[in-house]
């Protein structure tokens, strides 16, 4: 659905540029779910700021396979909802301009049905769990209708129960709505229980590609989970696997696999 091809972003600090991404080239099937995993400053949520165009690559280019328009929804480490709005008036809010308050109304609703939230539409941000809060975050990335939807670690402020029970509600919603995910992690065990498959960051490269042709839900008991994370974590803390930005792009032989 989404190809990025040779792309690179850079920043300026002092007198030189600091590389955040470095001639990144892969593919996002339509349908599938990638996750993307590494070290805090590897570059993942600059990848996911260029995919959600909230970033402008410094080189390289971002295309849609269709050339059509491309409908994101984004959700962040923490679910940013506005304190003066109800649960439905914070999932409802991002329709306000483009369709009927009735049609706002009705598709919010259904979308905090599909997080299981219809019993908490009223509620008020601050009588909501961190877990609920999210949940009103993702109804309200889903809401949209977005046939990309970005996650950048979500989960990362939630205690372990509700975080496993966040996973299996994420995995349950992709199996609902079919739209394209890329979740970004910093924790290899969650990349593979959500991954259909884990892309691996170090210092602004893609360093690994683990598909992860395991049925959903997946246990993190599991000895084939366990198998494909210690393979990520191997490779990650490696010291050759994290060499400096150079501009090399991804081998040919991943390029092709993540496109297929």
């Amino acid at each position: 659905m989404l190809d990025a091809r040779h792309l690179g972003k850079s920043y300026r600090l002092g007198d030189g540029d600091v590389v955040a991404l470095a001639d990144v080239s892969l593919s996002f099937p339509r349908g599938s779910i990638t996750t993307v995993v590494g070290r805090s400053g590897c570059g993942k949520t600059t990848l996911l700021r260029l995919l959600a165009g909230l970033e402008r690559p410094s080189s390289g280019e971002l295309l849609r396979r269709d050339g059509g328009p491309l409908r994101t929804g984004v959700v962040f480490q923490e679910a940013r909802l506005m304190p003066w709005l109800d649960a439905l008036g914070n999932v409802a809010f991002g329709l306000r301009r483009r369709v009927s308050a009735a049609e706002a109304e009705e598709r919010s609703r259904v979308a905090l049905e599909t997080v299981g939230l219809s019993t908490f539409a009223d509620a008020m941000p601050g009588q909501l769990s961190g877990g609920m809060a999210q949940r009103v975050a993702i109804a309200r990335a889903l809401v949209t209708e977005p046939d990309l939807l970005l996650l950048d670690e979500p989960f990362a402020a939630l205690d372990a129960f509700t975080r496993r029970a966040m996973q299996n509600e994420l995995v349950a919603i992709w199996q609902k709505k079919g739209a394209t995910i890329v979740f970004v992690t910093h924790d290899v065990e969650e990349a593979v229980l959500l991954g259909e498959r884990v892309l691996e960051l170090e210092r602004g490269r893609v360093v690994g590609y683990e598909p992860v042709d395991l049925p959903f839900p997946r246990d993190p008991t599991d000895a084939a989970v366990n198998r494909h994370r210690r393979r990520i974590l191997a490779n990650l803390t490696t010291p050759s696997s994290a060499p400096e930005p150079s501009g090399a792009a991804i081998p040919p032989s991943i390029a092709k696999e993540t496109s297929s």
